[in-house]
Formats: C-alpha cells, sequence, structure tokens
C-alpha cells in the first residue's frame, strides 16, 4: 500500500493549489519573467493536444489509474521507492481526472521560461506524473545496471 499515501497528498495538493491559484483570480510574476502564475482551462492533454477529447480522456485516466493500481499491488514490497514513484503518478492522474469529470477542464497556473521562450502552463498533477515516471524509468535503468555488471 506504499503507493497510496503519495496519491493521495499529490490529489490533495493538486486541488487545494488549483483552487486556491483559480480563486485569487489574477496572474502575477512569482520570479520576475521566469517564473509567473498564469491561469488556464485546458480541455484537452499535455500541450494542448486532444482539445474537446473530454470522454476518451476520461476514461483514459480511468483506465491508466486502475493499471498503475494493479501494477503498484504486485510489485515487490521491497520497492518501496518504486512504489512511491507510481503512487505520485496516480496522484497526479487522478488529479487531472477529477478536473476533467468536474468542471470539465483542467485547470493550469504554472508557468516557466524565459523571455518569450515559454513552457506550455501546467500544473501540480503534471509535475507528479513527469517526475514520478522519470524517477520510475531512472530506478529500472539503475537495476538493469547493476544485473548487467
Amino acid at each position: 500500500m506504499g503507493f497510496l499515501l503519495p496519491a493521495l497528498i499529490v490529489l490533495t495538493f493538486d486541488q487545494i493549489t488549483k483552487q486556491f491559484f483559480w480563486h485569487l483570480a489574477k496572474n502575477f510574476d512569482v520570479i520576475d519573467g521566469f517564473f509567473r502564475i498564469t491561469l488556464v482551462k485546458n480541455s484537452g492533454a499535455a500541450f494542448g493536444m486532444l482539445q474537446g477529447g473530454r470522454v476518451f480522456l476520461i476514461i483514459s485516466s480511468v483506465i491508466a489509474s486502475i493499471v498503475i493500481v494493479f501494477l503498484a499491488e504486485r510489485m515487490e514490497r521491497e520497492t518501496l521507492a518504486r512504489r512511491v514513484y507510481l503512487g505520485m503518478i496516480l496522484g497526479g492522474a487522478l488529479g487531472n481526472l477529477v478536473d476533467r469529470i468536474y468542471p470539465g477542464e483542467v485547470i493550469d497556473f504554472i508557468d516557466m521560461g524565459i523571455g518569450s521562450y515559454r513552457w506550455p502552463v501546467y500544473n501540480l498533477a503534471d509535475s507528479a506524473v513527469t517526475i514520478g515516471g522519470i524517477l520510475l524509468i531512472l530506478s529500472f535503468s539503475r537495476a538493469r545496471g547493476a544485473k548487467e555488471e
């Protein structure tokens, strides 16, 4: 069960921050020109893909969440770090799923870049999925490298 607590933490903080910034209802610089709070509602997936594909994205998120739970439940107990990474991914998927169900669009607010070179606006759920995914891949890569030696 070492994946449920990280999932719950990510989901909770994701929803709190989305609601906080949405109700604050203003855009502002946190670090001048580099890190901004910019409120955006996204009806698609990452980078604005699949705009208007709400039902497909809801179904995909539910299936992905079920697969993550299935994998985490079958993962060896000794691999706590990997279970935590899966929990991060699950929490992020659930955070955006909640938004897709109600209000129907994902709330994004983290805007980073330099000058006119900006990364697409994202949220904590997106960050958790990305960071959890990268750490999970690195974990498997290190384990595979150790076996080859």
